[in-house]
């Protein structure tokens, strides 16, 4: 699993070229929403050095089918991922799409004392206690996995999957973050006024949320660089000015950080830090070629 998790946890978040997401799967109620879509990966510059990895080192290739044969999801062919959610703590909803033997993960469940089944209509969903909160999943025929933190949740994850419920109307920072790039792989879209409506921030966490309204990032491949985009609304103009010098200040930070440690110089490729009324805008370029250099060296590591 070392191999798996190592090529996982690099290439997951920031390397997958996402399709985009239909609203209609999404709950009207969520204030946040996580979306990434596998599929194109292979197009990418870090995606094709990612599938020639896999199909040259049989023991990678090894490891996988073992993951598959236990528990019945096999990595290398997920499609894609969304979560979301109200912003309530450890609360939300997310469906896997893609790569899932509905069989072996039921079968998998089944065999586990600490797991319990519940039928919902003709699925079956299961629970755990175990571990550091409560967790429930259901395994669907067309390869589909939901998950949540009980059955309630992830009986309303099938029925937003199949495209059933009310779907999430377009933000104008989501409508926004759309257009940035013209393939993103990853895309984070948070609404943060109504977001303070159901958490409990801390004294310093309240006092910068106060200042935000909503908030975006995009993620995707562009220019031989990989590009992350992220849009920032301020609750008014005059809280816009002293949030972007403090953006500009932690780039520059990094920049400098960077450029004192030769592993890390090339990881800062290019960054620009723009504002247009209460829109503050943050482009960040990162190098294909180090970031494929960590992933090598990651690969040694593991292996």
């Amino acid at each position: 699993m070392k191999i798996f998790y190592a090529l996982a946890l690099i290439s997951t978040p920031f390397f997958a070229s996402a399709k985009p997401l239909d609203l209609k799967k999404v709950s009207a109620d969520s204030n946040w929403i996580m979306h990434m879509n596998f599929d194109s990966v292979r197009n990418s510059e870090i995606g094709i050095f990612m599938e020639d990895a896999f199909e040259n080192m049989p023991e990678v290739q090894r490891k996988v089918l073992k993951v598959q044969e236990k528990y019945g999801i096999h990595p290398m062919k997920i499609s894609s991922f969304t979560m979301f959610g109200t912003g309530e703590k450890h609360k939300g909803i997310g469906i896997l799409e893609g790569g899932i033997n509905a069989e072996i993960v039921s079968g998998f469940a089944q065999s586990k004392d600490s797991i319990e089944g519940s039928k919902v209509g003709e699925n079956t969903i299961f629970s755990s206690q175990k571990g550091r909160r409560p967790m429930a999943f259901t395994a669907l025929e067309n390869g589909r996995m939901i998950f949540g933190p009980d059955r309630d949740y992830v009986s309303d994850g099938i029925f937003f999957a199949n495209g059933l419920g009310k779907g999430m109307e377009l933000h104008p920072i989501h409508e926004s973050l759309t257009g940035l790039l013209v393939d993103p792989g990853f895309l984070f879209f948070a609404n943060v006024k109504n977001v303070m409506e159901v958490v409990e921030f801390n004294e310093w966490g309240r006092s910068m949320a106060d200042k935000i309204d909503s908030c975006g990032m995009v993620i995707g491949d562009q220019n031989g660089e990989l590009k992350l985009v992220a849009l920032l609304k301020t609750t008014s103009i005059e809280v816009s000015e002293p949030i972007e010098n403090m953006v500009r200040g932690g780039l520059a930070m990094m920049e400098m950080k960077a450029g004192e440690d030769s592993n890390t110089e090339q990881i800062l490729n290019s960054y620009q830090v723009t504002r247009e009324g209460k829109i503050i805008r943050v482009e960040v370029g990162i190098s294909n070629s180090f970031l494929i250099d960590r992933i090598k060296k990651e690969i040694k590591k593991s292996v």
